[in-house]
C-alpha cells in the first residue's frame, strides 16, 4: 500500500471519529426541539487538473506515451437530515454523478484519443453544524464520508479501430461541505438549497497503472422541505 493510501485510509478514520463525536454531543439536546430536512439537487463536477503521463505498454518501439486526465460532469442527489436540537444535525443521502475521462496515445508523430464519462455512486453519511437557526436563511457546513463505487471507462480508439477499458477501484474517502437553505417564504416549510463539496477522491484502475487524483468541488443546487 502506497504511502498516500495510508494516509487517506488515516485520515478517513479521523473523520469518522470526529462525525461520531459530533453525534454524542448533540444527542442530549430535548427531542422536541427536532426537525426532519429533505434535499434533491442537481448536482456538477469539478475535478482537479491532475494529468497521469506514463510509457505505456513498455518496450515498443517507439515508445508509446499515455496521458489520462478528467473534465467535468453532472448528475443528481437525495439526502435527508435530523436534526438534534437548532444548530446540529445528521445526514444520509445518495449522489449518482459522472466526470470525463479522457485518454491520449502517442507514439510518434501519431495521436489517438478517446473519451468516456466514469459513473460515481457515492452514499454519503455526515453531520452539519448550523449557525443561522431560526433566521431568514439557514448557513451550515460539516463533514462527511463517502463510499465511493465507480464504473469503468470503455476508450473506442477508431483511429486504429480498438478498444481499451479501465477498471477503477471503489473506496472510502471523505470531504468537507457547507451550504445555504433558503426558505420561500417566511411561513413556508419548502426552501431553495445550494451547497459545496470538496471531495478527497481517486481513480486507481489497472492496478494502479491509471492512478490519478481528482479530489473534485462538487455543487449541488436544488429544492427542499422541512417538518
Amino acid at each position: 500500500m502506497n504511502r498516500s493510501k495510508m494516509m487517506k485510509k488515516a485520515l478517513t478514520v479521523a473523520a469518522m471519529l470526529a462525525v461520531l463525536t459530533l453525534v454524542g454531543s448533540g444527542a442530549s439536546v430535548a427531542q422536541e426541539e427536532f426537525t426532519w430536512l429533505v434535499r434533491g439537487h442537481y448536482v456538477h463536477v469539478w475535478p482537479g487538473s491532475d494529468t497521469l503521463s506514463v510509457e505505456n505498454p513498455v518496450g515498443e518501439t517507439p515508445p508509446i506515451f499515455t496521458e489520462f486526465y478528467t473534465d467535468g460532469g453532472n448528475g443528481f442527489n437525495g439526502e435527508v437530515e435530523y436534526l438534534f436540537g437548532p444548530r446540529l444535525g445528521v445526514f444520509g443521502g445518495l449522489t449518482f454523478a459522472n466526470m470525463k475521462t479522457n485518454l491520449e496515445l502517442r507514439q510518434g508523430n501519431d495521436i489517438a484519443y478517446a473519451d468516456d464519462r466514469v459513473d460515481m455512486r457515492q452514499f454519503n453519511l455526515g453531520a452539519n453544524y448550523h449557525f443561522l437557526p431560526g433566521g431568514s436563511f439557514d448557513f451550515y457546513a460539516g463533514a462527511l464520508l463517502s463510499w465511493v463505487g465507480y464504473s469503468s471507462s470503455t476508450f473506442n480508439f477508431s483511429q486504429v479501430d480498438r478498444d481499451y477499458q479501465v477498471k477503477y477501484d471503489d473506496e472510502l474517502s471523505w470531504g468537507l461541505q457547507a451550504g445555504v437553505d433558503i426558505p420561500f417564504g417566511q411561513d413556508s416549510s419548502w426552501f431553495g438549497s445550494v451547497q459545496a463539496r470538496y471531495m478527497f477522491l481517486a481513480l486507481e484502475g489497472d492496478n494502479n497503472v491509471y492512478s490519478l487524483t481528482v479530489d473534485p468541488v462538487q455543487g449541488y443546487f436544488g429544492i427542499g422541505y422541512r417538518w
